[in-house]
């Protein structure tokens, strides 16, 4: 179920956990497939590796099915819009740190990063960013002596 006002998508938690487990079932067996499987009397060394991705996909997609038809405890996810602030922030970080400083990355980084909460005011947004970009320089360039620029190449002559 949908709910396009809240933002929110419900649907039930024995369906994620399964497909979870089934898409890491799928990961660990793609990088299996890599090794030489060999025979049950000569195993090569991606045959357990294969086999037991085999088996915990069946498990995975079992539970998703089982949810599917079950009336299992039913959660709630956020917007796919805030994922993506999310899942932007270290991007932005990324390609900030260099040219921008270590400073105004992760000042960007933590603003672009509360967007993908609701309802706050913008000026908690800036507070917030601004605080954690002094504590992080603090941190993590004064204390511990990152070999970052506080400022990047943008701010100087």
């Amino acid at each position: 179920m949908t709910d396009l006002a809240s933002g929110t998508i419900t649907i039930k938690k024995d369906v994620v956990a399964g497909v979870f487990i089934a898409a890491f079932a799928i990961g660990f067996g793609a990088i299996a497939w890599n090794y030489s499987f060999g025979n049950v009397s000569q195993m090569g060394p991606g045959f357990f590796p294969l086999i037991l991705s085999a088996v915990l996909g069946c498990l995975g997609l079992a539970v998703a099915v089982r949810g599917i038809f079950s009336s299992a405890e039913q959660m709630t996810f956020v917007a796919p819009i805030r994922l993506l602030f999310v899942l932007a922030s270290p991007l932005l970080f990324g390609v900030l740190v260099r040219p921008a400083g270590f400073l105004l990355a992760v000042t960007a980084t933590a603003f672009v990063g509360t967007l993908a909460a609701p309802g706050m005011r913008i000026l908690t947004r800036l507070i917030v960013s601004g605080v954690l970009a002094v504590l992080a320089t603090a941190v993590f360039i004064w204390g511990l002596g990152l070999p970052l620029a506080a400022f990047g190449r943008w701010f100087t002559l």
